[in-house]
This record gives C-alpha cells, structure tokens and sequence, in this order.
C-alpha cells in the first residue's frame, strides 16, 4: 500500500521525517512530534492537532489560539499557521488528512463538497482518541489484513470529525442561546486553568471566536461580570485558600496568584474583601 506520507513529507522542509515517528495509511498520516516551529506554514490538506502540555501559542491567519491537552484543533488546507515560539514539547499527535478524501466524506455525508473547520479548540471525543491510537497500533505493527483495517479506520475518524469538530456544514441542533453558554463554559474554565498567564482581552475573545465587543456583552451576560472582573475574582478566591495554608508568605501568594508585585495584590484582595491578606490571615490563625 502506497501511504499518504510519502506524499504529505513534501511539504515538509528536508529531514523532517527523520525527527517524526509516522504512522500512515493511503489517505491519512499521524505523526509523534516533540518539535514545534515558528515559520509559517500552510499545507494543502486538512490537518488537525492533538496538543501536547505547554505547547506554544499557535497562530493561524494572524489569530491567537491557546492549546489545550484533551482538545483538537482543526486547520484548512493552505491556512498559514505558526507557533509563537520554536522549541521541544511533550509528544503531541497533528493528524493530516488528503483534501480530497475529506470532501468526499463531506459530500457523502451532507451534499456539499467544500469543508471547511473553524478555528478553535474543540473537546476531543474519547472514541475518536481511540480510533487514532488504533490507527498507529495497525500502521506500525502491520499485521496481516493491515490495509483493510486501516481503510476502515480512515472512514471513522473522517465521520467522527466532520460530527464533533465545528465546521461550516455543523448542522445547527442548538440554539445560539445554547452555544453561547458552551463557549463562556469553555472560556470559565480556561481562566481557571491559565489565571496566571499573560494574555489580553483580544486574546481571550479569539479563544472564543469572538469579536472583543460581542465576548465582553456575552461574559457579562451570562457570568455577571466581566471578563477581567471574574479573572480578578478567581485570583482572590485562590489567594484565600492559599492564606489558610499557612504555607506561604504574603509575597509569594501574590506570584503564585498572577499579580506583578504584594502593593498591587494587597490593594486589589482589600478591595474585594474588605481587609488586607495580612488581616484575613490573621483572622484565620484566631
């Protein structure tokens, strides 16, 4: 069986293929990668990310994404993309499908050829994980009747993507209601999880696909706070826990919650609460 790598490696700048282990049928090839890059670059299939932990920021059409572990991100044929930082990660799975074969699963399924992704993290469905470990499981072993199974695999994890990965051919069983709440869901638990990052309200509203003005209206809508508000107030809840620790000092508490310095920390946890970290410990220790 020819495999899709032979063909998708010339896209690919020269040796590439020898820092990458490969796993490929005739339509799609799953790499394992430990090196991402800051050059852009665009391919003429559909590729679709499985990141690693602390992976770089990624850049796609000039738009900031965040990546996270559990999580697939989708980029078009011939979208220049990039990494904010050329560096080794932890072993991340990109998935690269041929174009063709993907829009005639796409007409097949809904009548229209022209597939096109949105941008953006999307939750990654445990059996399509489980489709594409069985895939590198077939395409390295090799086992008699190899190829058959691979050919099956190719189907399923092209159904799977086009049901669960957002796309311009979604059908629309929710309301926008709906998916508004999904979206502040995902963007609660991203400040949750990157509290003490730098990142910029542009930054989050792309994270959400939204425009800054229409993400701060939904936020607010729906939380009741704006954005940097409920940043603000996650901060203050961890600083608590952390007080009552009796662990740390003032000083660390503010590094580890996100704030430049204790003056602006003291001042911001006052404000919320009504005394300074020192007076809320205090009243803890009693």
């Amino acid at each position: 069986m020819k495999t899709y790598s032979s063909e998708l490696f010339k896209e690919f700048p020269p040796g590439i293929s020898d820092i990458v282990k490969t796993y490929s049928s005739d339509k799609i090839t799953i790499l394992k990668a430990k090196n991402v890059f800051s050059e852009p670059k665009g391919f003429g299939c559909y590729k679709f990310l499985l990141p690693s932990k602390n992976m770089p920021v990624a850049v796609v059409e000039k738009k900031k994404y965040f990546l996270e572990q559990k999580k697939i991100f989708p980029v078009n044929p011939d979208q220049v993309h990039l990494f904010t930082e050329e560096k080794s990660v932890e072993t991340f799975i990109p998935i690269f499908i041929q174009k063709e074969y993907m829009k005639e699963f796409s007409h097949l399924l809904s009548g229209k050829s022209e597939i096109y992704y949105n941008n953006g993290t999307f939750n990654m469905d445990s059996h399509i994980n489980s489709l594409v470990f069985q895939f590198m499981e077939e395409a390295q072993n090799k086992q008699p009747g190899y190829e058959f199974i691979l050919q099956s695999l190719n189907i399923q994890i092209i159904i799977n993507l086009l049901r669960d990965v957002g796309n311009n051919l979604s059908y629309d069983y929710h309301s926008k209601e709906y998916n508004d709440v999904k979206i502040i869901k995902k963007t609660e638990e991203f400040l949750q999880n990157h509290m003490c990052s730098d990142f910029s309200l542009d930054d989050l509203a792309a994270f959400a696909n939204y425009s800054p003005y229409h993400f701060i209206r939904v936020f607010k809508k729906h939380t009741g706070k704006t954005p940097f508000g409920y940043l603000i107030e996650l901060k203050i809840e961890k600083a608590k826990k952390l007080l009552a620790t009796k662990t740390y000092c003032i000083s660390e508490i503010s590094t580890l919650c996100g704030f430049n310095n204790r003056t602006h920390f003291s001042t911001v946890f006052k404000r919320i609460t009504g005394m300074t970290p020192s007076n809320y410990k205090d009243c803890i220790m009693k």
